[in-house]
């Protein structure tokens, strides 16, 4: 029937943004079943054209089953342009969320370390499925940078540069990219705690320390303020 896959779509989708957890993984996109859609949408576009080209105007006003048979043909596509544009604007959103979340780092977020902590949202068929082999669309891993499209991949980075050329001109006062979750603490040095391995970290004015689990350090918050927003140390 007309519209089952927007549906199915959609309906994965919004299912993956109810759980309230936080961080959750990116849907992996879903290439076939978006081409499967475009592919139904050109053929309803055909047979509309087809239709009116081989009945021509007298037919399409006398002719009323004609009629209704070409509006209900239309009112598909339409609904899966819609259905397209709503999957495409919430991954939009997500892929924006898991910006924020990853305190701005572009690098770590792509990490395979950083999507591990993050989640995300690859190989991909060009193969358009039948209707008994649609993808899983909530069969999903944890690598975003996989999960997400070349498109899509595109556009994190152009929105990466273009909030980090936004907040250069106020980093001496203003971290936007910093924690809203707790105030701003007027000490220079805090008390944290290893939650996992970081591995060999370079600080500011060059000093180096090996990060690993369960270890504690006294450090200066400016320096490592990036660290606890990405998950790798907790202030205790």
């Amino acid at each position: 029937m007309y519209g089952d896959l927007a549906l199915q779509l959609v309906t994965a989708s919004h299912r993956s943004t109810l759980s309230t957890t936080p961080q959750l993984p990116l849907p992996k996109y879903a290439l076939p079943l978006i081409l499967s859609i475009c592919l139904e949408t050109r053929q309803l576009g055909q047979s509309i054209t087809s239709a009116a080209e081989t009945h021509g105007q007298v037919s399409l006003s006398q002719d009323r089953s004609l009629v209704c048979n070409l509006t209900v043909q239309h009112l598909a596509a339409r609904r899966n342009k819609r259905c397209l544009l709503a999957y495409l604007l919430n991954r939009v959103g997500g892929i924006k969320e898991r910006w924020w979340d990853a305190g701005g780092g572009l690098a770590y977020l792509l990490s395979n370390h950083g999507n591990n902590s993050i989640g995300g949202g690859g190989g991909e068929s060009s193969k358009i499925p039948s209707n008994e082999s649609h993808i899983n669309l909530d069969n999903d891993n944890n690598d975003l940078r996989s999960n997400l499209s070349p498109q899509e991949l595109d556009f994190l980075r152009e929105y990466n540069n273009l909030l980090l050329d936004y907040k250069s001109d106020f980093l001496d006062v203003l971290d936007l990219t910093s924690s809203i979750d707790k105030p701003p603490s007027l000490d220079l040095m805090i008390d944290v705690r290893v939650l996992k391995d970081a591995g060999e970290v370079f600080l500011e004015g060059g000093e180096k320390i090996n990060f690993k689990k369960g270890q504690r350090f006294r450090l200066n918050k400016s320096s490592i303020e990036r660290l606890i927003v990405q998950g790798f140390l907790e202030e205790v």
